[in-house]
């Protein structure tokens, strides 16, 4: 008897864009066909990523099982944190999301900050130090999308965060983190907020949240990034990255292995990377001149020969 036929995995497919209706522009009516069809799409996409995460699990537990039949030790990338770690101690800094700049992003990067403050919630919940953390301006947008595509997020109920509408930031006892500023912060002070801008903007606004902060009158530092880890470009960081370093910090007191197990190891392989071709640079720039030197050897041959 034959086994049957898997059933076939749920695939989506472009669905053409209708006829611009008279006076939109097309960018325009792209962006409210992209919003149609995602409503009336989201509950099949909701389908495949049950279905893949479902796969993932069984995959992980064969995985597992197989380390396990072999009386072997289970790999720590097979391994789980717990989702919440019962032995934290409090690390007595406030983080401060200032989440102001609605208007100067686009409704991907609403997503993309919604999806960056789910995670730092995470790292709050998971690490060995938790922060109490509050996101500010929690308006427009940013709030519709919890309300609505993370309803089930339940954000309201999570412990050490808090979400208020009101835009006021402290300005006492405060430092706003930026990469636009050249004071460096050398150590997390417990009883001090430290405020973090709330913006995915692809570096279009640059010195925002430092001139803010001047304007209010708060220091302006940013992590001592530079010192440890050589970045190409503008040492900007997500929002989860930013927190989540500031979390793992207080394991030892330690900025170096903080940004060696919290960043991406993309962004490591570039900073090794950018540093071995800076230092190529610097090295062929010290040694003579290939032509000067084939010169030299000529003018050897020509004395020896007299």
């Amino acid at each position: 008897m034959n086994d049957p036929k898997p059933e076939k995995p749920i695939t989506m497919h472009p669905h053409p864009l209708p006829p611009v209706p008279e006076g939109m522009s097309k960018s325009q009516w792209k962006k409210i066909w992209k919003k149609k069809r995602f409503e009336e799409t989201k509950d099949e996409f909701a389908k495949v990523r049950r279905e893949k995460r479902q796969k993932a699990k069984e995959t992980r537990r064969a995985k597992i099982q197989e380390y396990l039949d072999r009386g072997e030790e289970v790999p720590e990338d097979l391994r789980r944190k717990p989702r919440k770690n019962q032995d934290q101690k409090d690390s007595g800094i406030n983080i401060i999301l200032d989440c102001a700049f609605d208007d100067l992003m686009n409704d991907k990067e609403v997503v993309s900050l919604s999806t960056q403050i789910t995670r730092a919630y995470s790292h709050n919940k998971r690490e060995n130090h938790f922060a109490k953390v509050k996101v500010t301006s929690f308006n427009k947008r940013l709030r519709t999308r919890f309300e609505e595509g993370l309803k089930d997020a339940h954000h309201e109920e999570w412990k050490n965060f808090e979400f208020t509408e009101d835009p006021t930031l402290p300005t006492e006892n405060t430092v706003y983190l930026t990469a636009d500023t050249d004071e460096t912060l050398e150590r997390l002070e417990p009883g001090t907020n430290y405020i973090v801008g709330g913006i995915v903007d692809k570096n279009r606004h640059k010195l925002l949240c430092y001139n803010k902060a001047r304007e209010l009158g708060i220091p302006t530092k940013k992590l001592p990034l530079a010192e440890f880890i050589k970045l190409t470009g503008r040492e900007v960081l997500t929002c989860t990255h930013v927190i989540h370093l500031m979390l793992r910090y207080f394991d030892n007191l330690d900025w170096k292995e903080a940004f060696e197990t919290v960043l991406p190891q993309r962004k490591l392989e570039e900073a090794e990377e950018a540093a071995k071709a800076a230092a190529e640079a610097a090295s062929k720039a010290q040694s003579p001149p290939a032509e000067s030197s084939e010169a030299s050897n000529a003018t050897s041959g020509e004395e020896s020969q007299n």
